[in-house]
């Protein structure tokens, strides 16, 4: 059993092929959310995923989307989440927007005997807790942990990738798809297959993302920010 494990693709379309074809074939594919918001190209992003079947939790941005909530952002962020949220909105159609209100925020999945867990963020806040980054200590670690009956735990929302384990239970965050923030700016993923878990990298023309960003109708500083988080994949 093979299952690409992705998270945070934020409508690159680009990064996201890119991540699909460098997995090659797989039974399944797992998705810790905010798939929208931040790119430029979010039709396309939901329609690759509907053609793999995924499997999906709801995050903050695909969440703010779906409902016009406030995304909640890291403060450095929280201008571009906010410009993009209402253009995403406005370029969606109302099934794309439905489809993504339809995701649960805490989902409970199992295939060959394996139960995932997974959700956006943390159990205890599944949209907006940045706390468990690669350097979380053992104390978050067991709390994020506590009261999880599966034997993986699938999480996104930092954009970092993080492998950790708690006894039996494996946490994996695979990092971001499309916007990468731990200073490689390749896309992001990780690989399930038969109880192991590999996190990996992959290239994407960023410069084809950066250019449908620099097309958009937007304030060029909101593009020109966005088109530099991808570029070296830090924020900026």
């Amino acid at each position: 059993m093979k299952i690409l494990v992705i998270s945070d693709v934020h409508a690159n379309s680009w990064a996201l092929r890119a991540a699909i074809q460098d997995a090659g074939p797989v039974d399944h594919v797992l998705c810790a959310g905010d798939t929208v918001s931040y790119g430029p190209d979010p039709r396309a992003t939901l329609d690759l995923l509907r053609e793999c079947g995924v499997i999906a939790a709801r995050g903050n941005h695909d969440h703010a989307v779906a409902s016009g909530a406030d995304p909640r952002a890291s403060p450095a962020k929280q201008p571009l989440a906010l410009a993009m949220r209402d253009w995403t909105r406005s370029r969606l159609e109302l099934a794309d927007v439905a489809w993504l209100a339809r995701w649960p925020l805490r989902l409970l999945w199992e295939v060959g005997g394996t139960r995932f867990a997974v959700v956006h963020a943390t159990p205890r806040d599944p949209l907006y807790d940045y706390r468990l980054r690669p350097d979380a200590p053992d104390d978050l670690v067991r709390e994020v942990a506590a009261g999880i009956d599966a034997d993986v735990l699938v999480v996104g929302h930092t954009h970092w990738p993080l492998l950790r384990t708690h006894g039996p239970l494996q946490i994996v965050n695979p990092g971001s798809v499309g916007q990468p923030l731990d200073g490689d700016p390749r896309a992001a993923y990780a690989i399930w297959e038969d109880g192991e878990v590999r996190l990996r990298r992959t290239p994407y023309p960023v410069e084809r993302t950066v250019r449908q960003l620099e097309a958009l109708s937007l304030p060029p500083a909101i593009t020109q920010r966005l088109a530099a988080i991808l570029r070296t994949g830090e924020a900026q």
